[in-house]
């Protein structure tokens, strides 16, 4: 899958490699970036979660995209399989995380419909969602610009986080193939 390109008017996306370690163990270092995921992972998760991505890649062609600034990493946009053994929303869900100095310039938003239109386009995808805490106003907004719609029934508890943490509660979008299409006329 290292073929897979996708270039938008400002980025450059290409799958998440193991060269892409010390990027990923960087931005999850960093609370600000991390706050909203349950706050920074040790350098050893950071490793496994480059890890799964790659072999995510390599067996279903999908997974994040290192998001490319003018040389430079600045996040990560892709895709993944929501865990549907862990009572999760089932579906493949859209998401991000950016370098903090990259955040506020409209980079999620731009790779993220370009990663959307790759999950329609190249993969035949029916629909992707979203999910985020109730409070991640941030990645709501992104959501909503994606032109994404808010599915307030699939309001779910998140398995993984404790009972009684304030980001236990996960809200869900969802843009659906038809709707994506009918959008881009």
């Amino acid at each position: 899958m290292r073929d897979v390109e996708i270039v938008t008017e400002r980025l450059r996306l290409r799958p998440v490699r193991s060269e892409d370690r010390d990027v990923v163990t960087a931005l999850g270092a960093d609370e600000r970036v991390m706050a909203w995921l349950g706050g920074s992972p040790t350098a050893e998760r950071s490793e496994a979660w480059l890890e799964k991505h790659v072999r995510q890649w390599r067996e279903h062609g999908l997974g994040p995209f290192a998001v490319d600034r003018n040389g430079v990493i600045a996040g990560f946009v892709g895709l993944s399989r929501a865990d549907f053994d862990a009572g999760i929303v089932p579906g493949i869900e859209v998401g991000w995380r950016f370098v903090f100095a990259h955040w506020g310039k409209g980079y999620a938003t731009e790779a993220a419909r370009a990663v959307i239109g790759d999950a329609f386009e190249r993969l035949g995808l029916a629909e992707v969602v979203a999910a985020t805490t109730p409070g991640n106003t941030r990645s709501r907004r992104v959501m909503e610009r994606l032109e994404m719609v808010y599915s307030p029934s699939d309001t779910f508890e998140h398995p993984r986080v404790p009972e009684g943490d304030a980001l236990r509660t996960h809200v869900v979008y969802r843009v659906t193939r038809n709707a994506w299409i009918a959008g881009r006329r």
